[in-house]
């Protein structure tokens, strides 16, 4: 080979190589290279303010992204938690009920949990505190996060909701009739994440926790309670995979305009 072509092999071998390692950079950087899991979405907390309690999303499919997470049944049947990859459903009379791979959701969240960050908290802490003590360790909030918090409750109130009939009511007129539950001392776990403010109407803004008791006989959304001791686990992630609905009434309500107001009153006042 001549001197001057083994030169120029050598120069396009440097610069493969190079490219190799600015790619690398790249993904790192702005992409999905550093292992972040992300958020899996469907639909939307305003599509559910608007009645829209039916999805075409199996369950399945959800834990397919995710195995940590909460939403809410089609018909809004229950409340759903999501822990350790199997699916769970809160009824509106308090039972707790393994959930078929087949049934659907019209709203949920999920991910593939993977903590960044994990807190020992030892001395009690109503929820307001311990959602503030979760949020000073944040990175930023303005990425979202999901919270795994296990561990021992007192006065820890939880709410779930009969399902629904057509022709669906809005959910700020379905949780009026809400059903409230009471546990005076409890082990057990609360999952649910954190959003963004900008995100307000996407997912609820702050925080939205849902609790399963380890002995799978209550649970549902966390309004309320002590945290006794527990340990809080954090996964942050910057990738929001939101997943719309193609047909249906979604794509004819009107999802403009502020809704903090209907999010507290669903939150329960919080």
């Amino acid at each position: 080979m001549k001197s001057q072509e083994w030169k120029l092999a050598l120069f396009l071998v440097v610069i493969a190589v190079a490219g190799v390692f600015a790619s690398s950079s790249f993904i790192d950087i702005f992409g999905n290279g550093g292992g972040d899991k992300p958020i899996y979405q469907v639909s939307t907390i305003g599509a559910l303010l608007e009645g829209v309690y039916d999805g075409e999303t199996e369950i399945g499919t959800l834990l397919e992204n995710g195995d940590t997470g909460i939403g809410t049944l089609n018909a809004l049947d229950g409340e759903l938690i999501i822990l350790d990859g199997r699916a769970w459903q809160v009824r509106g009379d308090g039972s707790v009920h393994a959930v078929d791979p087949s049934m659907r959701t019209p709203y949920a969240t999920v991910t593939s949990f993977n903590s960044d960050l994990s807190l020992d908290l030892t001395s009690p802490l109503d929820l307001p505190a311990l959602e503030d003590t979760i949020k000073d360790t944040l990175s930023s909030e303005n990425l979202p996060c999901a919270v795994v918090i296990e561990g021992t409750f007192i006065n820890l109130t939880t709410r779930s909701v009969d399902r629904q009939e057509l022709p669906y009511s809005p959910l700020v007129e379905v949780t009026v009739d809400q059903h409230p539950f009471t546990f005076d001392r409890t082990e057990g776990t609360a999952v649910g994440f954190y959003f963004p403010s900008y995100l307000d109407g996407v997912g609820v803004p702050g925080f939205h926790l849902h609790f399963l008791a380890d002995d799978r006989n209550g649970g549902g959304h966390l309004l309320g309670c002590t945290a006794e001791r527990v340990k809080v686990w954090i996964h942050s992630t910057p990738e929001l995979d939101l997943n719309l609905p193609s047909s249906g009434p979604f794509l004819g309500i009107n999802l403009s305009g502020e809704r903090g107001g209907d999010i507290e009153a669903v939150e329960g006042g919080r």
